[in-house]
């Protein structure tokens, strides 16, 4: 997990830029669950993220090896569960390989702990539309959100 920055300073103590410059945390790796339906098996090329105070700023990079469930949600574990459920602001994309569409994807947290996504039919994608992961796609998102 990541830590908060306190680059060792006390109350009330002169900033020098020096010190400033060392601000933020570093990022982290972790391993996100991918669903949609029944997990979803994938090759992980990047999933980071860091953390500043409550803030949980990441992206995340998957390449889906195995089929998901037809007509269920696509959901993308978090690293840390949000404080509260649709209190987030992730951006992304599907790559559906079979059909080879890119579908734009506005991302929300459902439960906490996932993140699930909308489509221009304002339902969560994989329902409508009915998008099926299979090896060969790719999901790529950025997101930020709060922890309690």
């Amino acid at each position: 997990m990541a830590t908060q920055w306190t680059a060792g300073t006390t109350s009330g103590q002169v900033l020098t830029a020096a010190t400033l410059n060392t601000i933020g945390a570093v990022t982290v790796d972790y391993t996100p669950t991918l669903t949609q339906g029944v997990t979803v098996t994938k090759t992980v090329v990047q999933a980071r993220y860091f953390q500043i105070q409550k803030l949980i700023i990441g992206q995340v990079l998957l390449n889906v090896t195995s089929a998901g469930t037809a007509s269920s949600v696509v959901a993308v574990g978090l690293p840390i569960s949000a404080r509260a459920v649709n209190s987030m602001a992730a951006f992304g994309y599907i790559y559906d390989a079979n059909t080879n569409v890119m579908y734009n994807l506005t991302g929300y947290s459902a439960t906490g702990t996932t993140l699930n996504f909308f489509y221009q039919t304002g339902n969560a994608f994989g329902v409508s539309p009915a998008v099926t992961l299979a090896t060969s796609d790719q999901i790529s998102l950025n997101f930020s959100y709060e922890i309690a």
